[in-house]
């Protein structure tokens, strides 16, 4: 071959390559795969994927997720986070690399959305949401305050007996139908206007339930968010719902917020645990819950707290509520989430029999930390009033057996009565903090309480708490601003009660109701 030519072939070679090296390289997708060897009741069996993680998501080959909760030797078992129907042995299954997250953000005020971040009341989601892990480690000591502030519930019998603090976990307790969502409700409409976001987790609840509280929310509340997972989803969102919550209120309280989250209810929760913890093959404990149940709702309820100031100020409130089988307070689920809480708020079942509302039983509820938080406008009045109606409950108890009461006695129980009637809620109309002073007035003034007939109570304290409104303007204002009762503005209100029931009552019949104009001047500025 002649050097020409020679010279012409390495030209031809050496522009080929040239040109080569300007093309782009081919893009190298690496994807760990592997595949199901086993499914059932919503738990999948996966082999091929060596490098999944504890909690990790897996893609399915239908489309869902599914969440990676026990790695065995040469497999891993996930539970599936949507419908099944499309799973089956031999499907492929990806590993993503990614833990459990929800979008959160302002977008979320005012929807209805699943632990996924899914929205369900038919619209989309608008506007800047950030991704926020689902578990996260709960503040550390360094990062919290101590309970300082009130959060009212609009209730008297809880504000005045069992106070509750921002950054308090307050357990509310009792049997089916004994009011415990309605409580819990009234809480966040009574946060309108306050600031505080009310934040509603939905646990296997039935849908029109569900509904029901949405519209309630729609109707009187101001900023609310609520995460909602039926009786029939699968046991693993069931299983995040309650942390999909506590992500939601400790993203507006690490900016300095202050969100109140009602967990409704952990029972189920636990019930969902215990179903996926038998279904993993783990070895089940008491009552058939795993032994790590105690954890599974510690590290959850330690979300809630009052942030420091150098971290926000901000607060998270929990109320979880609990369902008691057969009004057994020592059952597994009641006894844990009692020794995790600040207190409990313990709902009678007779009592709502009775017609009292909300049914809260004195003698075992408690607040641990709440009256650090009360306000002094409550606390003036309200000192010895859990103690007199605990023990007015007692009382009232031993008097049934028919034994001839001394006069001393009787007048105890006149006067209980009408304090319970004192302490009854209107479903969806929680009491602002002067309509409870007002109340609690009349309460800690027994000589003046007894002048009311028992059946007149309720509708004469909403009277006065209107009367005292109209006529006290300054006072009521002190009273909604700074939470405080002086002396003066203290006698003002008295002399206002003493004259309301003088005239009001002053045959001693509640036959014809009079109005403020009726009642004259008492001389009050």
């Amino acid at each position: 071959m002649t050097d020409l030519r020679i010279e012409q072939l390495a030209g031809a070679v050496g522009r080929s390559l040239i040109e080569a090296a300007r093309q782009p390289l081919p893009e190298v997708w690496v994807r760990d795969e592997g595949r199901i060897t086993e499914v059932r009741d919503g738990v999948v069996r996966v082999a091929g994927l060596p490098s999944a993680a504890a909690d990790e998501l897996l893609e399915l080959e239908s489309g869902e997720l599914a969440l990676g909760l026990s790695l065995e030797p040469g497999s891993l078992k996930a539970v599936a986070l949507g419908d099944t129907s499309g799973v089956s042995v031999g499907s492929r299954v990806r590993a993503t690399g990614k833990v459990a997250t929800l979008p959160v953000g302002e977008a979320l005020l005012g929807r209805v959305i699943d632990p996924l971040g899914r929205p369900l009341d038919g619209r989309p989601l608008y506007g800047t949401l950030v991704p926020q892990k689902l578990e996260r480690r709960a503040p550390q000591l360094y990062q919290r305050a101590s309970v300082h502030q009130p959060l009212y519930t609009g209730s008297l019998a809880v504000d005045a007996l069992c106070p509750i603090g921002r950054g308090q976990r307050e357990l509310i307790i009792g049997e089916e139908g004994t009011g415990k969502t309605s409580l819990a409700v009234d809480a966040i409409l009574r946060q309108k206007n306050t600031g505080v976001i009310g934040v509603y987790v939905a646990i296997a609840r039935r849908r029109v339930d569900t509904w029901q509280v949405v519209e309630t929310l729609r109707r009187h509340a101001e900023r609310w968010v609520v995460i909602a997972v039926s009786q029939d989803a699968s046991p693993g969102l069931r299983y995040l719902a309650p942390y999909a919550g506590a992500s939601v209120a400790e993203h507006f309280a690490e900016r300095g917020e202050h969100t109140l989250i009602v967990y409704d209810d952990l029972t189920a929760h636990a019930i969902a645990w215990r179903e996926l913890s038998l279904l993993l093959n783990r070895p089940p404990g008491r009552e058939a819950y795993p032994g790590d149940i105690f954890y599974l709702h510690a590290r959850l309820l330690e979300r809630a707290a009052q942030l420091s100031t150098e971290h926000g100020g901000g607060s998270v409130t929990a109320l979880p509520i609990s369902l008691l089988e057969g009004g057994r307070l020592t059952a597994y689920i009641p006894t844990n989430l009692i020794s995790i809480t600040d207190g409990q708020i313990v709902l009678s079942r007779s009592l709502f029999a009775s017609g009292q509302k909300p049914a809260l039983d004195a003698g075992l509820s408690v607040s641990r930390v709440g009256g650090k938080a009360q306000p002094q406008a409550v606390r003036a009045l309200s000192a010895r009033l859990r103690l007199d109606y605990a023990a007015f409950l007692e009382l009232e108890a031993f008097s049934r057996i028919g034994t001839r009461l001394e006069e001393r006695t009787e007048r105890k129980l006149q006067i209980g009565r009408r304090i319970r009637r004192l302490l009854r809620a209107q479903r969806l109309a929680p009491l602002g903090l002067f309509q409870e002073v007002v109340r609690l007035m009349l309460a800690s003034e027994p000589a003046l309480l007894l002048r009311i007939p028992e059946a007149a109570v309720e509708a004469a304290s909403a009277e006065l708490s209107a009367l005292a409104e109209s006529r006290l303007v300054s006072v009521a204002g002190r009273v909604e601003r700074d939470a405080l009762l002086a002396d003066a503005d203290r006698r003002a209100l008295l002399d206002l009660c003493q004259h309301f029931v003088r005239e009001r009552f002053r045959r001693g019949s509640h036959a014809s109701a009079a109005t403020p104009a009726d009642l004259g001047d008492p001389g009050i500025p």
